[in-house]
Protein backbone atom coordinates (compact mmCIF):
# COMPACT_ATOMS: atom_id res chain seq x y z
CA UNK A 1 0.00 0.00 0.00
CA UNK A 2 1.07 3.49 -0.86
CA UNK A 3 2.19 6.34 1.67
CA UNK A 4 -1.17 7.19 3.16
CA UNK A 5 -2.00 10.91 5.02
CA UNK A 6 -5.34 11.02 7.27
CA UNK A 7 -7.18 13.94 6.33
CA UNK A 8 -10.73 15.23 7.77
CA UNK A 9 -12.58 17.85 5.77
CA UNK A 10 -16.01 18.69 4.23
CA UNK A 11 -17.15 18.87 0.62
CA UNK A 12 -19.59 19.98 -1.13
CA UNK A 13 -22.87 18.17 -1.64
CA UNK A 14 -21.93 18.03 -5.55
CA UNK A 15 -18.38 16.38 -4.67
CA UNK A 16 -19.64 14.54 -2.18
CA UNK A 17 -22.12 13.06 -4.63
CA UNK A 18 -19.77 12.47 -7.50
CA UNK A 19 -17.33 10.88 -5.16
CA UNK A 20 -20.11 8.48 -4.57
CA UNK A 21 -20.94 7.25 -7.87
CA UNK A 22 -17.25 6.75 -8.64
CA UNK A 23 -17.79 4.20 -5.58
CA UNK A 24 -21.32 2.96 -6.97
CA UNK A 25 -19.55 2.28 -10.45
CA UNK A 26 -17.27 0.33 -9.22
CA UNK A 27 -14.26 3.14 -10.22
CA UNK A 28 -13.27 3.04 -6.19
CA UNK A 29 -13.65 1.36 -3.45
CA UNK A 30 -14.17 3.82 -0.98
CA UNK A 31 -13.98 7.87 -0.68
CA UNK A 32 -10.31 7.54 -0.28
CA UNK A 33 -9.79 5.62 -3.46
CA UNK A 34 -12.69 8.24 -5.21
CA UNK A 35 -10.92 11.06 -3.69
CA UNK A 36 -7.47 10.14 -5.36
CA UNK A 37 -8.89 9.07 -8.36
CA UNK A 38 -10.13 12.52 -9.02
CA UNK A 39 -6.99 14.59 -8.16
CA UNK A 40 -5.13 12.33 -10.34
CA UNK A 41 -6.98 13.77 -13.62
CA UNK A 42 -7.00 17.01 -12.05
CA UNK A 43 -3.28 16.54 -11.37
CA UNK A 44 -2.89 15.10 -15.08
CA UNK A 45 -5.03 17.99 -16.47
CA UNK A 46 -2.37 20.21 -14.94
CA UNK A 47 0.54 18.63 -16.27
CA UNK A 48 -1.22 18.57 -19.64
CA UNK A 49 -1.87 22.47 -19.33
CA UNK A 50 1.59 22.93 -17.92
CA UNK A 51 3.20 20.77 -20.89
CA UNK A 52 0.93 22.98 -23.60
CA UNK A 53 2.27 26.38 -22.08
CA UNK A 54 6.25 24.97 -21.86
CA UNK A 55 5.85 23.99 -25.44
CA UNK A 56 4.38 26.75 -26.77
CA UNK A 57 7.36 28.79 -25.13
CA UNK A 58 9.92 26.92 -26.63
CA UNK A 59 8.57 27.74 -30.04
CA UNK A 60 8.06 31.16 -29.23
CA UNK A 61 11.62 31.92 -28.55
CA UNK A 62 12.94 29.24 -31.18
CA UNK A 63 15.67 31.45 -33.70
CA UNK A 64 14.30 31.36 -37.27
CA UNK A 65 16.67 28.98 -38.30
CA UNK A 66 15.89 26.20 -35.52
CA UNK A 67 12.40 26.55 -35.81
CA UNK A 68 12.65 25.92 -39.47
CA UNK A 69 14.87 22.97 -38.87
CA UNK A 70 11.69 21.79 -36.36
CA UNK A 71 9.46 22.47 -39.29
CA UNK A 72 11.55 20.53 -41.50
CA UNK A 73 11.53 17.83 -39.36
CA UNK A 74 7.48 17.71 -38.22
CA UNK A 75 7.45 17.39 -42.10
CA UNK A 76 9.30 14.18 -42.17
CA UNK A 77 7.61 12.63 -39.25
CA UNK A 78 3.92 13.36 -40.36
CA UNK A 79 5.19 12.10 -43.92
CA UNK A 80 6.52 8.85 -42.43
CA UNK A 81 2.92 8.02 -39.96
CA UNK A 82 1.23 8.60 -43.23
CA UNK A 83 3.02 5.83 -44.85
CA UNK A 84 2.93 3.55 -42.12
CA UNK A 85 -0.21 0.84 -41.78
CA UNK A 86 -0.16 0.67 -38.25
CA UNK A 87 -2.94 -2.42 -38.08
CA UNK A 88 0.18 -4.24 -39.04
CA UNK A 89 2.29 -3.99 -35.82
Amino acid sequence: MADRRKISTTVSEDTYAFLQRLIESGKAKNLAEALDLSMGGLRKAEMRARLLRDTAAYFDNLASDALAEELAIESALVSLVDETDVDTY
